[in-house]
């Protein structure tokens, strides 16, 4: 909300003249000729003039109490430029404000989920996802509900995800502060209990039986169905957006029998199979049947397929 400008004074210059004109029958009751002509007259009216502009003065925010502002907001240690208050020109006064409301817009408390992901993927540019889990412990217990814990899983970039040790302890200083080092402060809130983590994934194996277009050998077609569902489920290019398959989310055989129907050297898809060794994992339809698996919030799907896994009919 933009600073409202105060009104100490709203009388204007006819106002102040006319006021004028009407004490000088009290004041000075010889004076009867009130023509804009009159000597008098003008000189009320010069004055009137005067006193607007001090009147637009009163009512205008100084520059001593806009810099007033910009140290309450940027501490009192403040010192724009180097200079004391009254060095500083117009020009550099207006930086100034700028220069401090893009600091208050920058993100440096972490209170909701967004705040966490977003401090998170700031904190080290070898981080490509981050996801906030509010009221977990995933370092001791994946499930139970733990009030004032906090856990932020972090997906390394492609290229860094050797350097995941490095890339968790980054993070987790940044957010929860390092003791002793007042150059950096803890970004959580007092009394939260902060862990960092690294994903945890489900491994899903896919079998699939295709039939390729006529043109297609047998070997192709097993290439681009194998391909196909790896990029799909991939946590940094799959899922719809292409921007990582999303943590928490189910798997489903008919979003597969979709994705692979697409393909240009498919020409229908006969079965797909999906299955995973983690347990209570099947979500299946009234009539008992797999329609896909189930995604727990803190994991990402690993798809695990090669090409002996594609059987290929050849019509």
């Amino acid at each position: 909300m933009p600073l409202q400008l105060p009104d100490l004074d709203d009388r204007r210059y006819a106002d102040l003249v006319e006021e004028a004109r009407a004490l000088i029958p009290t004041h000075a009751p010889e004076w009867t000729n009130h023509n804009p002509s009159d000597a008098g007259i003008t000189i009320i009216e010069l004055f009137a003039y005067l006193s607007e502009m001090l009147i637009y003065r009163l009512n205008r925010v100084t520059s001593a109490n806009v810099l007033s502002f910009l140290k309450l907001l940027n501490g009192p240690d403040w010192i724009p430029l180097g200079k004391t208050p009254q060095e500083l020109t117009p020009a550099e006064i207006i930086e100034q404000i700028p220069a401090t409301i893009n600091k208050m817009r920058r993100l440096e408390r972490a209170v909701s989920r967004e705040d966490f992901e977003t401090l998170a993927l700031r904190a080290d540019e070898r981080t490509a996802r981050a996801l906030c889990l509010p009221r977990r412990n995933l370092e001791a217990d994946l499930e139970r509900d733990r009030p004032g814990h906090v856990s932020v899983i972090v997906l390394p970039k492609q290229e860094a995800e050797a350097e995941i040790a490095d890339i968790i302890k980054a993070v987790s200083d940044d957010l929860a502060g390092v003791p002793d080092d007042p150059q950096k402060p803890a970004k959580v809130l007092l009394t939260t209990h902060l862990h960092v983590v690294e994903p945890r994934y489900l491994t899903v194996e896919v079998k699939a039986t295709v039939a390729p277009l006529p043109d297609v050998e047998e070997t192709a077609a097993k290439k681009q169905v194998v391909d196909a569902v790896k990029s799909f489920f991939d946590p940094h290019t799959g899922g719809e957006s292409r921007r990582g398959w999303p943590f928490g989310r189910n798997v489903f055989v008919s979003e597969v029998f979709s994705l692979l129907d697409q393909l240009p050297g498919i020409d229908f898809v006969e079965k797909i199979d999906v299955k995973t060794a983690a347990p209570g994992r099947a979500i299946t339809n009234d009539a008992k049947e797999l329609i896909g698996l189930e995604v727990k919030p803190y994991e990402l799907v690993k798809a695990q397929i090669t090409e002996a896994d594609v059987t290929v009919e050849i019509s």
